[in-house]
């Protein structure tokens, strides 16, 4: 019984210590929607621009858009893999001494989130930045590369709806 216990403490060694130093999986935005997705006009063909912000039938039919695109597909594939991706930041949480971010959106392009509504939640990536050591970069229009775990998770925020997960173990200026 001893041996089989000091074995599978060995093979559980070696897995963690080739996961560790594993070359993650570079991805882009394009790998987190499936093929074929979108597969409708939400709204019909609609032309919503001559509609004003407060008009019944344009608040009905963002509603409508909000709902397809927080519901967005996955590529169930991804998940569980070990991944880097490049984006920008959108904090969410800071450390409370430091007013370092902790957890962020991560998004595939400047702006979205706050300067525009949010893209789809397939388009949206939650990070834990908890984990991360040294200093993440603080400007929100430098782009950044996040490396770690990615989950498929469906999480909602204050500012968006995210359809994965990533626990980060590295984060750095994208180049």
């Amino acid at each position: 019984m001893k041996i089989q216990s000091v074995l599978a403490l060995i093979l559980a060694c070696n897995f963690l210590s080739f996961n560790a130093y594993a070359q993650p999986k570079e991805i882009g935005w394009q790998d987190l929607v499936p093929l074929g997705w979108p597969d409708r006009d939400p709204l019909d063909g609609r032309d919503i621009s001559s509609l004003n912000d407060d008009d019944p039938e344009a608040v009905r039919l963002y509603a409508l858009l909000r709902n397809y695109l927080d519901n967005a597909p996955v590529v169930r594939s991804l998940h569980d893999q070990y991944v880097t991706i490049p984006g920008f930041a959108v904090p969410l949480n800071f450390h409370p001494d430091s007013r370092e971010i902790r957890q962020f959106l991560l998004v595939p392009f400047y702006g979205a989130c706050i300067h525009v509504p949010p893209p789809a939640s397939n388009q949206i990536i939650l990070v834990d930045a908890g984990y991360v050591s040294g200093e993440i970069p603080q400007q929100k229009d430098v782009p950044i590369e996040v490396t770690g775990r990615l989950i498929v998770e469906h999480a909602e925020s204050d500012l968006a709806v995210s359809s994965y997960r990533i626990n980060a173990t590295r984060i750095v200026p994208y180049h």
